[in-house]
């Protein structure tokens, strides 16, 4: 938190590309992610500061045609 409210500062981990060219319609195609250790830690949140992560899903149509969706994630240490 600041003075004016909270600050958000976002960065990118990590970025994999899935899939490319004419895929299959109907076929599931699953997602697996291992985050880096280094850049990582469990979900904080306290009264000033707090850490979360999200998911930024991107698909890129063939005719340019751009959808995203951002899923929230609560990381845990186990």
């Amino acid at each position: 938190g600041c003075a004016e409210g909270y600050a958000r500062d976002a960065t990118e981990i990590q970025n994999i590309q899935i899939a490319d060219g004419d895929v299959c319609r109907g076929l599931p195609i699953p997602i697996y992610m291992v985050f880096p250790r280094l850049f990582t830690c469990p979900t904080l949140e306290t009264t000033n500061f707090k850490v979360e992560f999200e998911v930024n899903v991107v698909v890129l149509l063939h005719d340019d045609h751009l959808i995203t969706e951002n899923f929230q994630l609560k990381l845990f240490r186990m």
